[in-house]
């Protein structure tokens, strides 16, 4: 009688089709319990191994979509970083102009120019020798108190956009270290800052730039050193009895002292002309012009821009003079008017 453990068993009996013998081969029912146990095991294993193998390739992907998202926000940070350093060089660029036409002028403040303001409104209104005012001598001064809000509301800009300035540069510094959106978000605001204000200090460098023109303009200093012989107005004639009205003053000095402009401008005649001799006439802008007669000679010619005190001439006695001197006219709008009021510096 056969035991228990021979009964548990497999045959595999191999039936060929022609008359030959026929095969079997028995096999042990733990043998197979050992197959079926590694056949399990086998497949778990390539299920493991092909989990694993899409849970890498997953996470390469998201490492590629990653590099490639930083590689565009890089880009984003780059371009933001030049932008706004190109932004703030330009409102640098902005303060360095402004600095530089309010040392031109000499003017340190803002209160400065609206006392000078003043002065100009007082000119006006007074004049001197019964003069009659002109409204249109200084366009761009009666708004100088309006300007001048601006230019301190355009300085009050400037700080808060410096301080500001520096948030960006930090953080810039801090967007090379992260990929936040929030960051690039608070640098594009930023940037939008700038934008927004550079326009306003670039209006404010405009009528600055207006006001200089003007003050560069206007006649301020005198033209000749000397001694005044004759004042504007009324007087009697040197040639002989009775009065006439003398456009201009008269500074006496030494036969072929220097003359100067006083004030910016072109020169848009330079010749003889009858009983003024040799003249000199500067066209400043701003409805401004200078005469410089009775000269012994010219420096300029006609068609040059001249600068304030520049030589432009020599002082003579050409023409119809009793003497050697300067006879100097200021006309504004075409009328001639007391050059005393321009003449504040010498």
């Amino acid at each position: 009688m056969s035991s228990p453990k021979t009964k548990r068993c497999f045959t595999i009996m191999i039936v060929p089709h022609s008359e030959e013998a026929t095969y079997s081969l028995r096999i042990p029912l733990y043998v197979v319990q050992a197959l079926v146990i590694l056949l399990v095991l086998g497949v778990a294993g390539f299920g493991v191994l092909g989990y694993a193998y899409l849970m890498a390739a997953a996470e390469a992907q998201e490492a590629q979509d990653l590099r490639e998202r930083n590689r565009v926000q890089q880009e984003e940070i780059d371009s933001l970083a030049v932008e706004t350093e190109r932004v703030i060089e330009q409102m640098n660029e902005i303060d360095e102009l402004i600095d530089s036409v309010t040392e031109q002028i000499g003017v340190e403040d803002l209160e400065e120019i609206e006392s000078i303001n003043g002065e100009d409104e007082d000119e006006d209104e007074d004049g001197e020798n019964g003069e009659t005012s002109n409204n249109q001598s200084a366009p761009n001064l009666s708004n100088s108190v309006s300007l001048s809000n601006r230019m301190y509301s355009s300085n009050s800009s400037s700080a808060y956009l410096l301080e500001k300035s520096g948030h960006i540069e930090h953080e810039l510094s801090y967007m090379s270290r992260s990929s936040s959106n929030g960051v690039l978000d608070r640098a594009s605001e930023n940037i939008a800052l700038l934008k927004e204000v550079a326009p306003d200090r670039s209006a404010a460098l405009g009528e600055v730039g207006s006001y200089v023109d003007y003050i560069r303009a206007k006649p301020e200093i005198w033209p000749a050193r000397g001694r005044i012989t004759s004042g504007f107005g009324t007087r009697e004639t040197p040639y002989g009895n009775g009065y006439q009205f003398h456009t201009g003053v008269d500074i006496a000095g030494s036969h072929g002292s220097t003359v100067w402009a006083s004030a910016d401008g072109e020169v848009i005649y330079s010749g003889y002309r009858g009983s003024l001799g040799n003249l000199l006439i500067v066209d400043h802008g701003n409805g401004y012009e200078t005469y410089y007669a009775h000269l012994d000679g010219f420096a300029v010619q006609t068609g040059e821009e001249v600068e304030r005190g520049q030589t432009i001439g020599y002082m003579g006695r050409t023409g119809r003079a009793t003497g050697t001197h300067l006879h100097y006219e200021v006309h504004h709008d075409g009328s001639p008017v007391n050059p005393m009021r321009y003449m504040k510096k010498q």
